[in-house]
């Protein structure tokens, strides 16, 4: 099982401060034993990943022998790990072939362990053209899809673990709602340190709005880190933003459960904490604006 401490500090304290790791566990509690340590793996072994490829010298080349191994591990290779993080990953391979292959589970349980499989590499693949965008200020319609892309597949990986859909697109729905949400609400909060770090989460239609940086030809040029700020008009628009995509996603998600079947409260409540945990980043952006802007 994978343990919060193996994640970086920053991250652990995040989750605890806004009662992510008091959800968390919650909603883990109403799986199955095998949903439950696949769900553990996809929540903490790919933030894992995530930590290490943000400290490492040459992201795409370490995430590309991180997808070899999570490949050849998912298709019955004998893979030996050098890492813990990669160990997270071999057993989260272990973890979702049992869910594809066991014969003694409903063919929705199989369709899970294929599905999250596809999403995790899905997930990587826009990685990397996040990875590859770094120090550049791209136009909103590119910076849109890149949010919405990583968002919505890892909204989509808690989401078919959690539970099976009930009608066509209900899942893909609640995954773009509430990642997309999320995605603006952790790119707000953390605008300063993913700017330090090369990721520009401002269009470029609204660079005008930062201080402390200068762009040329669409590129960061300089950096003055006591001096990056965003300007309260673009804070506020943004923080609109981020209220009215929350709230569409808790309008889909209350339908959602509507469907759930009345005699089982766990599918119910699993939907119910999902969505707590998503919400967790409007509390931090409601924190932050009321910092940013006082």
């Amino acid at each position: 099982m994978v343990s919060q401490l193996n994640l970086d500090v920053g991250r652990t304290d995040e989750m605890s401060r806004y009662g992510r790791t008091s959800i968390y566990p919650r909603m883990q509690s109403l799986l199955p034993n095998d949903r439950r340590e696949t769900l553990d793996l996809v929540n903490y072994g790919l933030a894992m990943v995530d930590d290490e490829l943000d400290s490492s010298s040459n992201p795409l080349g370490h995430l590309r022998d991180i997808q070899q191994i999570f490949q050849q591990s998912y298709l019955g290779s004998s893979v030996r790990a050098s890492t813990p993080t990669e160990q997270a990953v071999i057993d989260l391979d272990y973890a979702l072939r049992v869910l594809s292959s066991a014969p003694f589970l409903h063919f929705t349980d199989k369709a899970i362990g294929r599905h999250t499989y596809k999403e995790v590499l899905n997930f990587w693949e826009i990685e990397k053209r996040n990875f590859q965008r770094r120090w550049k200020v791209l136009g909103k319609t590119d910076l849109d899809e890149i949010n919405l892309g990583i968002g919505a597949l890892v909204a989509s990986q808690f989401l078919y673990i959690l539970d099976s859909p009930r009608v066509f697109n209900e899942f893909t729905q609640l995954a773009k709602a509430y990642g997309l949400a999320v995605k603006l609400a952790d790119n707000l909060c953390d605008f300063r340190d993913d700017i330090q770090k090369g990721f520009v989460n401002i269009p470029q239609e609204n660079i005008h709005h930062v201080g402390g940086i200068s762009v040329k030809d669409r590129r960061v040029t300089q950096i003055e880190p006591e001096r990056i700020a965003l300007s309260a008009e673009y804070i506020d628009c943004e923080h609109q933003k981020i209220e009215q995509a929350f709230a569409y996603a808790d309008r889909l998600m209350l339908f959602a459960r509507a469907r759930r079947p009345i005699w089982n409260r766990k599918l119910d409540e699993r939907l119910y904490l999902f969505g707590r945990f998503c919400q967790s980043w409007l509390r931090q952006a409601r924190e932050f604006v009321d910092v940013e802007t006082k």
